[in-house]
């Protein structure tokens, strides 16, 4: 009988991990979840697979999707999502476990289920490139290399005489080394190899060269050539552009590309044409992008790779259920202008909220339109938030005084009033120097410091770097101050570079109606600001802009949005110290942000490379 009992016990334990319940009410019994490749196991590594998950319950569920070699951590792919059917296309080797949770949302209970499945090396002998799903993308495949070594791959295009490199990646001694390698030109002759780095940082070895042709960009290119050439004081290093465009068309589509100096396309991101806002580069060669839903815009969060692969994924759903178990209670309702990844290694975003103010911005309930800042660790979960409405005086109405209906241009989507007050409207958030944070707030024409302190701080304004704020500007022109200013980022020191709009100048003169590229040195202890730079760019972007410090000492902005006759254009403008604009690429599309980049792996504002090999010079003329 005893044996009986243990061969049952066991034989339950084999199988209730199939589908268990997590949180929720005991009562409800547990749901069957299951998860359904559309291919079988084995695949190669690099193919896209689909999975689709399934409830056998009619109630609405979020789905959870994650992945991890077995005996490894797991990795959240996509957080809780409407979706149930996602995407993997890992570039990893090795047997994996592939884990689906669904959350009810009458609910909350999560039930939970998972398969494993083979992922194939393409390369476990020698070296291999092959195609990716992007067009100007290639996939390099090489076999392992001893743990504590890493590896990256060097690639130059035939016929010219610069070299381009990946990231290193470290080797863990067991499985295949794959990058993928971008920035190149349509229908370009590209010749690379890898080389292996010991734990000293020296190399040691170098694979053979190999090479890959790549292919055309499937999609209409937007139109885009250097206003003003490239000349003597213009920075090398930074070779390439990399564009936000907005407000595309069928016939001028809107999608995130990166171009040379000269204007030649490098890369593009051909998912969710004209419904996503890139964010910003990751180092190593990812990228932050806003995609919107069929119905409603700024719903995920992406961070997708060369290839436009999703890396990860986060939803407005799997935030707002984060913020509300820390005690939050306004929705988290959209993502909006901002995602980067800050220095310490998490990451940070900006998302709308909506409160009803009663005899505070008008008279009886208004609606009005707030910021949230979230911070979110290396598996994308919420760790520290910030609700403006906790933090700020409400009774300061927009400088403008901005309103929004649902969905206008510029606005997110309403959920409590058919028209807001568009209070703050902030606009870009950067890790300051000291480990706190720094938010642009547009309508408040203000740049405000925040107490962060790397994740232990209240939230608290430190201090208020515009008009009527805590600094002293030390400049003669009454004018001199930042308006509806966009990407405040430390550049250097005590120095912030800005994008200055200038929309509160323009309102009040319209002989002001121009945007200038600025970067403040401040004292925090005697609470001054002077100009640093202080450069008329020329024109007037009445939204939209960022602005970087280069390589070489000269600044990048990007005059976002500037309408030209029945067009709206954009212009990324290399400027000297003494204000000087010595280089500016013409977009016909705007542009929430541009940046310069060495290559598509680098941070804006890295310095260049400089132990590159040619791989051309490896070449065996007997090959």
């Amino acid at each position: 009988m005893r044996k009986m009992f243990f061969v049952l016990l066991v034989c339950m334990l084999f199988v209730v991990p199939v589908a268990f319940a997590g949180e929720g009410a005991a009562a409800t019994p547990d749901t069957v979840v299951t998860i359904t490749p559309n291919l079988p196991t084995g695949q190669l590594l690099g193919t896209p697979i689909q999975f689709t998950i399934s409830v056998d319950d009619a109630d609405p569920y979020l789905y959870r999707f994650s992945a991890g070699r077995q005996g490894e951590a797991m990795h959240i792919i996509y957080d809780y999502t409407p979706d149930n059917v996602l995407t993997w296309t890992p570039i990893e080797d090795g047997l994996f476990v592939v884990q689906a949770s669904a959350k009810n949302r009458n609910t909350g209970q999560i039930s939970t289920t998972s398969i494993t499945y083979l992922i194939r090396p393409r390369a476990p002998l020698s070296p291999v490139v092959s195609f990716s799903t992007n067009n100007l993308v290639a996939l390099y495949s090489a076999p392992k290399c001893p743990a504590g070594y890493k590896m990256r791959v060097v690639f130059i295009e035939f016929q010219t005489t610069r070299p381009s490199s990946t990231d290193k990646k470290p080797c863990d001694g067991a499985h295949t080394m794959n990058f993928y390698i971008g920035g190149m030109h349509e229908g370009g002759l590209y010749f690379m190899l890898h080389q292996v780095y010991n734990p000293q940082g020296n190399p040691v070895a170098t694979g053979p060269v190999k090479y890959f042709i790549a292919g055309t960009v499937p999609l209409i290119k937007p139109f885009a050539y250097p206003y003003v050439a490239p000349g003597p004081q213009t920075s090398y290093a930074e070779i390439l552009v990399l564009l936000s465009p907005i407000n595309g068309t069928d016939t001028t589509p809107a999608y995130p590309h990166a171009r040379d100096l000269g204007g030649r396309m490098v890369w593009y991101y051909d998912h969710n044409v004209n419904q996503t806002q890139f964010m910003r580069p990751v180092p190593g060669g990812t990228f932050l992008i806003r995609a919107d839903r069929p119905d409603v815009q700024g719903q995920i969060m992406r961070e997708v790779d060369l290839a436009g692969n999703v890396v990860r994924e986060t939803t407005v759903e799997a935030v707002d259920a984060q913020i509300k178990a820390m005690g939050f209670t306004d929705d988290f309702t959209t993502f909006h202008h901002e995602a980067r990844l800050m220095e310490n290694g998490y990451y940070v975003m900006l998302g709308n909220n909506e409160r009803i103010l009663v005899d505070v911005q008008g008279p009886g309930p208004v609606d009005v339109i707030g910021d949230y800042i979230v911070v979110l660790d290396h598996e994308w979960q919420v760790v520290w938030a910030w609700n403006a409405f906790d933090h700020l005086d409400p009774a300061r109405l927009a400088i403008l005084d901005e309103h929004c209906v649902s969905q206008g241009p510029g606005c997110p989507p309403l959920f409590l009033d058919v028209i807001a007050n568009d209070w703050t409207h902030a606009n870009s958030v950067a890790y300051t120097p000291d480990g706190n944070l720094l938010l642009s707030m547009r309508h408040q024409d203000w740049v405000v410091k925040l107490n962060y302190a790397n994740g232990a701080g209240d939230g608290s304004v430190i201090w208020r770097l515009g008009p009527d704020g805590d600094f002293t500007l030390n400049d003669p022109d009454p004018n001199a101050w930042l308006t509806h200013q966009h990407d405040a980022n430390y550049v250097a020191g005590n120095q912030i570079a800005l994008f200055d709009n200038g929309n509160t100048r323009c309102a009040a003169d319209p002989e002001l109606c121009y945007s200038r590229g600025q970067v403040y040195q401040i004292d925090e202890v005697n609470m001054t600001a002077s100009l640093v730079l202080n450069a008329d760019l020329g024109n007037y972007s009445f939204a939209l802009g960022s602005a970087e410090k280069l390589s070489n000492g000269n600044y990048h902005f990007n005059s976002g949005i500037q309408p030209v006759g029945t067009y709206l254009i954009s212009t990324a403008q290399e400027v000297s110290p003494d204000g000087t604009t010595n280089y500016s690429l013409l977009l016909e599309l705007g542009a929430y942000r541009s940046f310069r980049m060495v290559n598509m792996y680098s941070k804006p504002g890295s310095p260049p490379i400089t132990d590159l090999i040619n791989p051309l010079d490896y070449v065996n003329p007997a090959d």
